[in-house]
């Protein structure tokens, strides 16, 4: 779904050159002619003087933070104090930037346009991860009935099978057909819809954490579940599990998933350190795409073992942010009734957009 390559380019506004301006200034006649384009941390267009919070759920898809911070780009940029809160879930992220806990969630799409539809305050710095062909994926076990799309909707005695998917505490957490309950689940049922159409509405999604969805497959208490890496190649390697539907295909390939968001008020008030955050993620997410940084940072930050983090399916960390990508997203949310009818529009929210 990213139509739209070129897109917003994420900004470098030279902040080390105006810091450096500045202390110059404060050290001679022209501090007071020169403060008002100093700003502190508060001040509209200022730096921020304390520690930029991030608050993150930590991931494959948020990995770039974590280069960010080891490779000292954040510094590089002016940030010299970021730190990296981590969250077990979405809705603890979400929560931290609504209290004032974190200045700016790495927060998956489906979260953000979701709040942003119940109330309009959220702006976003940069797209972070978009999904590739095998990060995210409807599987099954050697053996099953269910060998294809199709096999969902009629395999077996039931009219619908029920299958594991990520749970989103924000859309809920109760097993249900019908609307998604989640961003990825909206893609998986969207990619299912080009196979057999209404007759999607047949599958039940049950939402569960990740690991107990590889568990419940193992013990054939379920029979197909939608994850995510590295769950996807724990499931494959350990339990032999192989794809029958890959919900980043078709209509859904180079779906963004993950994004960077901050408050209206906080971006406002800081603008210097929004522009040094910008700067600091696009040089990560250039270093990223490059074989093996990311794989580097990725057991310190998540867990995961060395093996895993060298051989899963990892999407890609885009370094501009599309405005049509991103509406996509919301279009699809809004065709699956995720948004109650509410107008969500991607110009609007962007730093660093034309509106």
């Amino acid at each position: 779904m990213r139509l739209d390559p070129a897109g917003v380019p994420l900004l470098n506004l030279g902040r080390r050159a105006i810091r450096a301006r500045c202390l110059l200034a404060a050290g001679s006649g022209l501090a007071l002619l020169l403060a008002a384009g100093c700003g502190s941390s508060g001040s509209p267009g200022g730096a921020v003087s304390g520690t930029v919070v991030i608050a993150a759920e930590p991931g494959v898809a948020d990995a770039a933070i974590y280069l960010a911070q080891k490779d000292g780009l954040f510094a590089a940029e002016g940030l010299d104090h970021v730190s990296i809160h981590r969250y077990s879930s979405q809705i603890q992220v979400m929560n931290a930037l609504k209290s004032g806990n974190a200045d700016i969630a790495a927060s998956d799409y489906g979260n953000v346009f979701y709040q942003q539809a119940q109330a309009p305050d959220l702006r976003i710095l940069a797209d972070g991860y978009d999904a590739t062909t095998g990060s995210l994926e409807i599987l099954t076990l050697p053996g099953s009935l269910i060998q294809n799309p199709s096999d969902l909707i009629s395999a077996g005695d039931n009219p619908g099978e029920k299958v594991g998917v990520p749970s989103d505490d924000i859309f809920g957490t109760g097993a249900q057909g019908g609307t998604p309950l989640s961003l990825d689940v909206a893609a998986a049922n969207e990619v299912l819809k080009s196979f057999v159409g209404n007759a999607a509405s047949a599958v039940t999604w049950d939402p569960m954490s990740q690991p107990q969805e590889v568990r419940e497959l193992q013990s054939h208490k379920l029979n197909a579940i939608l994850v995510s890496e590295p769950y996807v190649y724990q499931a494959e390697s350990k339990l032999g599990a192989f794809e029958v539907l890959d919900a980043a295909s078709g209509e859904t390939a180079g779906l963004p998933l993950l994004g960077y968001v901050a408050e209206n008020s906080w971006v406002r008030q800081n603008s210097s350190a929004v522009a040094d955050f910008q700067a600091a993620l696009a040089k990560a997410q250039a270093d990223a795409a490059l074989a093996g940084q990311v794989q580097k940072v990725l057991p310190a930050a998540t867990g995961m073992t060395v093996q895993d983090a060298d051989l899963i399916t990892v999407g890609t960390y885009p370094t501009s942010t599309s405005v049509q990508a991103l509406q996509s997203v919301v279009n699809l949310m809004s065709d699956e009734n995720m948004l109650n009818g509410a107008t969500v529009t991607i110009s609007k929210m962007l730093v660093g957009s034309a509106n």
